[in-house]
């Protein structure tokens, strides 16, 4: 008895917790249980806005990680080439209107990005190959614009473009090359005036107006070609109603064309109308010391009424804002 007694009062010391358990575990256990509490205890401290946060952020690494697995390498691929002939074409827009859907025979992504890596040569090869896709036309046209611009070459290509994918006159790399080359040779000229006339709808009359109002050596041709009844049916009714305002003969034939503007003008319109309800503070009078009258003073609130309700649908105008107010 006293040797059994003996032998369970080792075994008790060797394992003090519970039978089965090394000796020193016990301490072990208690000094984890510290821990756990010293855990949790700084859990309770975290604002729950913290806690949010954290696991937040965690669930999109996750997110993001198990896409990646689970995109296969062909798109990647597709992608990365994508990626490629995006950054091979230079651009002067921040964003462009939405492209028309590829064709069937459409050139690959990555020969297209190669060929325009490999330049004009290498991009004219290719669209022997694909002659439906406006996708080679587009950098074409990119190419040979670029310094110093072939005018001819980039209007050929716009063209090819345009007739491939007419929505592209709204794309504005097309309209900034083709307004570029009207102010280059008189060949390019006359060619960027037949195409805004012919072939790009409404954006071509829209570039033929403004050609007209500015200060272009073009403004008379421009003009004209604005003025042909085919390209002013193409045009839209704003654009319409601003080019009757600017060519109307008198006061009192605005005056008549006022209710359409109101219905159908913008920005255009009103700053053909703000000027008419300007004073000049000189020019007039005995040795041109007076101030002159506003042009068309005697309709003066019926075109402000105009502006206001043009203002009210489109927001206000930059250049009506900077004209004084009538007298």
């Amino acid at each position: 008895m006293p040797a059994q007694a003996s032998r369970t009062s080792a075994s008790q010391a060797s394992s003090p917790g519970r039978p089965g358990t090394y000796a020193g575990t016990t301490t072990l256990l208690g000094a984890g249980g510290n821990a756990s509490g010293s855990r949790a205890s700084l859990l309770a401290r975290t604002p729950p806005a913290a806690l949010w946060l954290v696991t937040g952020a965690a669930a999109l690494v996750a997110i993001v990680l198990a896409a990646a697995l689970l995109r296969d390498g062909a798109s990647l691929s597709r992608l990365e080439a994508a990626s490629l002939t995006e950054r091979a074409l230079p651009s002067s827009s921040g964003l462009r209107r939405p492209v028309a859907p590829r064709p069937a025979d459409a050139v690959p992504a990555d020969e297209l990005a190669a060929a325009t890596a490999g330049g004009v040569l290498a991009l004219e090869a290719l669209a022997a190959r694909y002659p439906k896709d406006p996708a080679i036309f587009r950098a074409l046209m990119l190419r040979h614009a670029l310094p110093p611009p072939y005018h001819a070459a980039a209007l050929a290509a716009a063209k090819r473009l345009l007739d491939l994918d007419p929505g592209a006159a709204a794309d504005d790399d097309v309209k900034r090359i083709v307004s570029s080359a009207a102010a280059g040779p008189p060949d390019a000229a006359s060619a960027a005036l037949d195409l805004m006339a012919s072939g790009m709808g409404s954006q071509g009359a829209d570039l033929l107006y403004e050609l007209a109002v500015g200060g272009s050596a073009l403004k008379e041709r421009a003009a004209r070609r604005l003025a042909e009844a085919a390209v002013l049916e193409r045009a839209t009714p704003a654009l319409r109603i601003a080019n009757e305002l600017r060519v109307a003969p008198s006061c009192k034939a605005r005056q008549a064309l006022l209710p359409r503007a109101t219905a159908d003008g913008d920005r255009r319109a009103i700053d053909v109308l703000a000027p008419l309800i300007s004073s000049k503070g000189k020019g007039c009078g005995f040795l041109g010391m007076s101030r002159c009258t506003a042009p068309c003073a005697s309709i003066a609130e019926e075109i402000k009424a105009a502006i206001q309700a043009i203002e009210a649908r489109t927001g206000p105008s930059p250049r009506a804002a900077d004209a004084p107010a009538s007298r």
